[in-house]
């Protein structure tokens, strides 16, 4: 062959492997495109560099911001419900004053039990943008910034990749988190604010990799200095749990659920402190594809069996798969979400513990939940006095 062919059929060669790389290339670089667009917070980047103007005046001209809600005047002095959720929303969660008893936030809700308070509770806590999970997350900003926020309760899968423990959601190099590295966080959240209670519920993964091994997850938290000192033992799933201000006093601040896993009745597969979340809990059905099936609570309060459906504690699944900001928006949305827990709780005929979200940097679940717990602790009082009362 002469060389002028040799060169012709390189040519054509390099041509068939090259156009394939570039397409690839491009759709890569779309999808990229569009997650970026969809989840990072560009609102963010842009407002830190232009000036921020504000519309709403505050009557000596001067411009104005508060928390949500209007003011009665027919003008809206909050957030504007249509601009990007922001990483720290502006509610202040705790509302106690220095010298006051407290616990989660309140002055009036320490002699509920752990039972009878409502939790603002993230689900698939670890599946976050911020932390690497770019393909459907469930969050866009990490659980810290949730906790921070107010949400006492955090929802995390249990993975076995490689041997090593971690939380990750279906995927071991997707926006996997360290167990130590988080629950340091925690630790060091609870040393600064010795107010407040937080609950884990664990969904064991043994899908993803290898089969998780508990009593490693255990080892791991044991790393974190004054962790461990935290975590409540319940005595089982007939014993009354302990009101708020108890856990506070004695420092067990740390209450730790798991399901999909071991149900504990072999010795030695659960160690002290990890309950089987059935033992103790019941919830509604999770498999929601739109807001329709969540705001029809004839479909969506309901319990789900799980061969033991105690309802000491009951878990509100308050999200669609796959999962959806914009639907987030509407579902966490302060009425909407208060009616959700109240027509469920009085359907299941029983407190509403865990209201489990995604994306929670939309709507007001940390304000309702504390508007709600206000409420519930203000009926236990009239209830417990009529109690004394009758037998007085």
């Amino acid at each position: 062959m002469s060389n002028r062919g040799r060169e012709a059929k390189e040519d054509e060669k390099g041509s068939c492997c090259t156009w394939p790389r570039i397409i690839l290339l491009i759709i890569v670089l779309a999808v990229a495109g569009v997650l970026v667009w969809k989840f990072a917070p560009v609102d963010e980047a842009i407002n830190s560099i232009l000036p921020s103007y504000n519309s709403t005046s505050n009557g000596d001209g001067a411009s104005g911001s508060g928390g949500g809600g209007g003011d009665g005047s027919g003008t809206t002095t909050g957030q504007d419900t249509t601009s990007a959720p922001v990483e720290s929303p502006g509610y202040q969660f705790v509302q106690c004053q220095d010298g006051q008893d407290c616990c989660n936030g309140l002055e009036t809700i320490c002699d509920l039990q752990a039972n009878e308070v409502l939790y603002a509770t993230l689900h698939n806590a670890m599946a976050t943008f911020e932390d690497g999970f770019l393909f459907g997350p469930n969050h866009r900003f990490n659980l810290e910034k949730a906790v921070e926020a107010g949400f006492r309760g955090l929802n995390l899968d249990l993975c076995n990749c490689g041997g090593e423990t971690i939380f990750c959601h279906g995927i071991c190099t997707l926006g996997p988190r360290d167990v130590v590295e988080v629950m340091d966080f925690v630790n060091n959240f609870l040393d600064e604010n010795p107010s407040e209670v937080i609950v884990f519920i664990y969904q064991v993964n043994n899908d993803v990799d290898q089969v998780v091994d508990l009593n490693d997850f255990y080892s791991q938290m044991t790393q974190v200095s004054g962790f461990m000192e935290k975590l409540y033992v319940h005595s089982g799933p007939n014993a009354t749990w302990p009101t708020l201000r108890e856990l506070t006093s004695t420092n067990k601040r740390v209450i730790m659920f798991h399901y999909n896993g071991p149900d504990c009745d072999v010795a030695g597969e659960c160690p002290d402190g990890l309950h089987w979340y059935y033992n103790y809990a019941s919830d509604n059905p999770w498999n929601h594809e739109t807001i329709a099936s969540i705001t029809d609570t004839s479909n969506s309060c309901v319990l789900r069996p799980n061969g033991v459906n105690r309802n000491v504690f009951v878990g509100l699944n308050n999200f669609v798969s796959p999962p959806s900001q914009d639907s987030a928006a509407t579902l966490n949305a302060y009425d909407t979400s208060l009616n959700y827990v109240e027509t469920c709780g009085a359907t299941f005929g029983t407190d509403v513990n865990f209201l489990i979200a995604d994306f929670w940097s939309e709507g007001e679940i940390p304000r309702m939940t504390q508007d709600y717990n206000t409420a519930r602790a203000s009926l236990r009082r009239h209830e417990r006095t009529l109690l004394r009362t009758e037998k007085g």
